[in-house]
């Protein structure tokens, strides 16, 4: 259980890096500073809400059992968090800020 916990940690800061890396190029950075830290904080929320919901059932359909419980909520409300990540990075690259409002890049020769 251990090294399942630290895959989904090092998968949680993979993601997240990943989410913050690429950021589109837009000329007004607030509406995307806004985007990028409402969908980091809706993901804390999520990820409690999922961890407690599979949590509780687990444990009332096996009372002896809560320590197997707990990491299932640990572990479901983790891939809920990368779920919310993921899902806001694809809506805000290609829905929210496409390539229509994008800074166009510079040429790598012009630095």
């Amino acid at each position: 259980m251990p090294f399942m916990l630290l895959i989904l940690v090092v998968l949680l800061v993979v993601t997240v890096t990943a989410f913050l890396n690429t950021s589109p190029r837009v000329a007004n950075r607030r509406p995307l500073l806004a985007f990028n830290v409402l969908t980091l904080a809706l993901a804390v929320p999520v990820a409690i809400t999922v961890g407690i919901w599979i949590y509780a059932d687990a444990a009332a359909l096996k009372p002896d059992g809560k320590g197997m419980a707990a990491y299932l909520g640990v572990m479901a409300g983790g891939a809920a968090a990368l779920l919310v990540v993921a899902v806001s990075g694809l809506v805000r690259n290609f829905l929210v800020f496409p390539l229509s409002r994008r800074v166009p890049d510079t040429p790598a020769g012009n630095s």
